[in-house]
């Protein structure tokens, strides 16, 4: 059984006797690097990300919004740098209670892109029912105290998010930081799906922290040909490989093409607050089995260290009880009794 850790983007660096969290996950790799492309009205939401059509996340919006007539609230708290609240894309997405944890007051404004980035993907991946709620831990420079993504897991928990997205890190080659353990724990108690990022330095997840935690869901990052982004971490702690390379997103008021494990972890943020839209009941240990049965194998047969359980597709994703087929175990039972019948009927009574 493997050992969880959790990893995030915005890299978490010790400073003195504080860690402080930083920007490490857009990482301008390989051929890509982070540039405003053009206006956000060239664009509308549900594909902007390439990602959102490979892991079917269009498919089962649709789905979803054709099952019913009002979908219920799901709150996504996104712990970053903030978000652009004037951006055209997260009108009506906001909650009104973010909170700036880096200046302790109510402006949760992005002073830099980041939060804005991995918000704006949410935000494509899913139906406008997901609300995301804000809470800004770091600075323009995208540092900030460790303590202050303590603080904004705790304040999640108690305004009802139902997912969270951490796309930072701390660097922990000893692994001895512990600084979030308690939050994280106490936010899945409550059934909230804690997302981390995996991280940029192309190394062993387990230097990571969060990501080396074994109670959080840890996203690497691909290319659009499935194969690994070279700058994700991996390693036993990663979940799944998700779209991360060659990102559209909207930051500040322009679209950015973004790279990095930031950007792969709110693609599973989405498909996690898509799965709460269907079941608001289910706890993270339940949506990670969900998405670990419709994951594409990616790498070596079943799990491995390099891209976990593959990328997740919900495309056939079924939403209604009619769609739904029978459980193999039922399958299997009547199976098992159609051929004992047949059996008795030519040779006689069995066992």
């Amino acid at each position: 059984m493997k050992h969880k850790l959790v990893s995030t983007l915005l890299a978490l660096t010790l400073l003195c006797s504080g860690a402080a969290v930083m920007q490490a996950g857009v990482v301008p790799s390989e051929d890509e690097t982070l540039t405003v492309v053009e206006s956000l009205s060239n664009y509308s939401l549900g594909s902007m990300s390439w990602g959102v059509k490979k892991m079917g996340l269009d498919k089962l919006q649709k789905k979803l919004e054709a099952s019913a007539e009002e979908l219920p609230e799901v709150r996504v708290a996104v712990i970053d740098t903030g978000v652009t609240t004037t951006n055209k894309y997260l009108e009506g997405r906001l909650t009104d209670d973010g909170y700036n944890f880096y200046d302790n007051n109510s402006d949760v404004s992005d002073a830099q892109f980041h939060g804005t980035v991995v918000a704006g993907i949410i935000a494509d991946g899913t139906t406008s029912n997901v609300k995301l709620l804000p809470l800004k831990v770091s600075g323009k420079d995208g540092t900030g105290p460790l303590k202050n993504t303590r603080e904004a897991i705790y304040y999640a928990i108690e305004h009802g998010a139902d997912v969270i997205n951490l796309s930072l890190s701390a660097n922990d080659p000893k692994h001895s930081i512990t600084t979030l353990d308690d939050a994280i724990a106490a936010a899945q108690e409550k059934g909230i799906v804690v997302i981390a990022a995996a991280g940029n330095q192309g190394g062993d997840v387990a230097d990571r922290y969060p990501a080396n935690k074994d109670n959080v869901m840890v996203i690497g990052a691909t290319r659009p040909s499935n194969r690994i982004s070279s700058y994700s971490n991996t390693g036993a702690t990663v979940d799944f490989a998700l779209p991360g390379i060659g990102i559209l997103s909207p930051a500040r008021n322009s679209v950015r093409v973004s790279a990095g494990t930031s950007m792969a972890a709110p693609h599973a943020a989405a498909a996690a607050a898509l799965l709460k839209t269907w079941n608001k009941d289910l706890n993270q240990e339940q949506i990670e089995e969900i998405l670990k049965e419709y994951a594409v194998d990616l790498g070596d047969e079943g799990y491995d260290e390099t891209y976990g359980w593959g990328m997740i597709d919900l495309s056939n994703f079924k939403v209604s009880e009619e769609e739904t087929p029978a459980p193999k175990t039922c399958f299997l039972k009547e199976l098992n009794t159609l051929i004992k019948n047949r059996i008795k009927t030519r040779f006689g009574s069995v066992k």
